[in-house]
């Protein structure tokens, strides 16, 4: 077995697990490590300018290409400075590997310099937090890690490794394929007397509905999630912020819920009279965990492959433990065996097709908007024109942004990114140049407000540096919209921290050395998308829009 330093058996276990990028900053206690990189092109490591900003474009990087990666960062705050970034990776299921350069194990209980309890800091937001105690145990932890990170509900895993346990160490090690020491095929059926009673349950329902949730992308099963929808006229509903799951274009695609999405959607929901939860655990957003969206008569058929999340948040009438895919093609095929070119719901989908209208016909509107500096939502009907079908789009918390939810059209999947129920400001233009790493042969673009762009800015600095071509939207309303109108409703209009004095952000892109450019007019938005679309570097697009403060959707 050949003899290998520490730092290169971490490089090659990455290497095996086909991990194509590293993101982080380097650091006393990492150079083991990524010193192993150079003159490699197999691997490369992207150095963000700040921690926070390697975990969120990792994060993109995983959900775009469905792929593992990795972040390392050195000890202390080096480590601590990824905590937003890999909370939402917990939240949104990315398989993110972070190994953590840790101090010395002489330092570890000492209050030693830069020394931390990092493990106890990680543990609430990862699958899996570990130290590593003996550089021997190395590749095994490693192997744990991917496995832990890839299997069931994916998610990140934390992985500490003291310094001296890489410094000058050397192991042997012959890293073997990743099917020697996990499952590469994760499509578990579901139970077949499950899936009968499910399948009797749909054929009985007058008011048939699938919500799609982010487990039908994990298990790429968009094509069987319409299929199924097809054979009943079943109603189809993303799970909130899983708008990708299915084609938006399909005729039987209402819109997606929440009180970011459409009413249409929440009005479809509450007439359903059998619900199928498909890869989704019904997420407060989508549902409110109450019935003011669902019905408490309606029948609910949930598939999740993590049995905890069953009935968790809503009784269910039949649940199933298992793959998206595999439980979606398992009713298929039952509702095929008696119905083999489906059976049509007129009155249903008559029902659903006017919703949609409904919808299309509000969105449609939103053309005519005046206004100067213009109305945001006049920015998605511009948007709608030009944006190709398969771009990535990155959606940041906050007002503005979160009109793309409603607005933002999208038909294949990993098509749409954004904080996934973590709700931290700033992701937006860092998750963005992830994607387009993960899926370079897809456009990418972020859409942000002012308040969160400043947030992660710096990585500017790293798109330009890597040529990564992102196309940056920036809705400008030089406030944090969220928080001011909450001040305004409930607060008597004292307004406190929520007016920004912001720089052009068009200006500052260009002395990145990225593309700027400023609209003012909603006519000229296309050209300019188009344009920045055309350069194949950062662009970055700065939009004055007007404060809007939208109202809650109600049914």
């Amino acid at each position: 077995m050949p003899q290998m330093r520490a730092g290169q058996a971490i490089i090659e276990s990455l290497r095996a697990e086909g991990v194509e990028y590293i993101f982080g900053l380097v650091g006393t206690t990492t150079n083991s490590i990524v010193t192993e990189l150079a003159d490699r092109s197999d691997i490369q490591f992207v150095d963000t300018r700040h921690e926070e900003g390697a975990a969120f474009m990792a994060y993109g990087y995983a959900r775009a290409s469905g792929k593992p990666t990795a972040c390392v960062t050195t000890s202390g705050p080096g480590t601590i400075n990824l905590l937003t970034g890999i909370s939402l990776a917990y939240k949104g299921h990315a398989p993110v590997v972070v190994i953590a350069g840790d101090t010395a194990r002489d330092y570890i209980g000492r209050d030693g310099s830069q020394a931390f309890d990092l493990v106890s800091l990680f543990e609430p937001i990862t699958n899996l937090a570990v130290q590593v105690n003996k550089t021997e145990r190395i590749p095994e932890l490693m192997q744990d890690a991917f496995r832990t990170a890839l299997t069931a509900k994916r998610g990140p895993v934390f992985l500490d490794i003291p310094r001296d346990l890489i410094d000058g160490q050397t192991l042997e090690f012959d890293p073997p394929q990743p099917g020697a020491y996990r499952a590469v095929n994760t499509h578990v059926e579901g139970d077949a007397l499950a899936v009968q009673q499910a399948v009797a349950l749909l054929k009985q329902a007058r008011h048939p509905l699938i919500i799609s949730g982010g487990g039908v992308i994990d298990s790429g099963a968009s094509t069987d999630a319409v299929a199924l929808a097809e054979s009943l006229d079943m109603a189809l509903v993303p799970s909130y912020g899983h708008n990708d799951t299915v084609p938006n274009s399909h005729r039987l695609y209402v819109g997606p819920p929440g009180g970011r999405g459409a009413s249409e959607a929440l009005q479809a929901m509450n007439r359903a009279d059998v619900i199928l939860a498909l890869g989704t655990r019904l997420n407060q957003s989508t549902t409110n965990w109450n019935n003011s969206v669902l019905d408490s008569q309606t029948r609910i058929i949930q598939v999740d492959i993590d049995p905890q999340e069953i009935g968790r948040n809503h009784p269910v009438a039949v649940g199933i433990i298992g793959d998206a895919q595999a439980v979606a093609q398992q009713l298929l095929s039952a509702i095929r065996e008696e119905f083999p070119e489906g059976r049509p719901n007129p009155e249903w989908r008559a029902t659903i097709e006017e919703l949609a209208a409904q919808r299309k016909s509000r969105i449609e509107s939103e053309r005519e908007l005046g206004g100067d500096p213009m109305m945001p939502q006049r920015v998605y009907s511009e948007l709608a024109r030009v944006m190709p079908r398969d771009s990535m789009v990155t959606i940041d918390a906050g007002v503005s942004a979160g009109l793309a939810y409603d607005r933002v059209q999208f038909e294949e999947p990993r098509t749409m990114f954004n904080y996934a129920g973590q709700g931290g400001l700033g992701m937006g233009l860092s998750v963005g140049l992830g994607t387009k790493l993960g899926r370079p042969d897809r456009p990418a673009i972020s859409i942000q407000g002012d308040g969160g762009f400043l947030y992660t800015s710096q990585e500017l600095n790293t798109a330009v540096r890597y040529g990564i071509p992102l196309v940056s939207i920036v809705l400008n309303n030089s406030c944090h919209g969220a928080e001011k109108a909450q001040q305004q409703r409930f607060y008597d209009e004292k307004y406190i921290g929520v007016d920004l004095d912001n720089p052009r952000f068009d200006q500052l892109a260009e002395v990145y050395g990225a593309r700027g450019f400023y609209v003012e007019r909603p006519q000229d938005i296309g050209d300019a998308v188009q344009e920045a679309l055309a350069e194949q570097r950062l662009s970055v697009i700065e939009i004055p829009i007007a404060e809007y403060f939208p109202p809650a959707a109600r049914l």
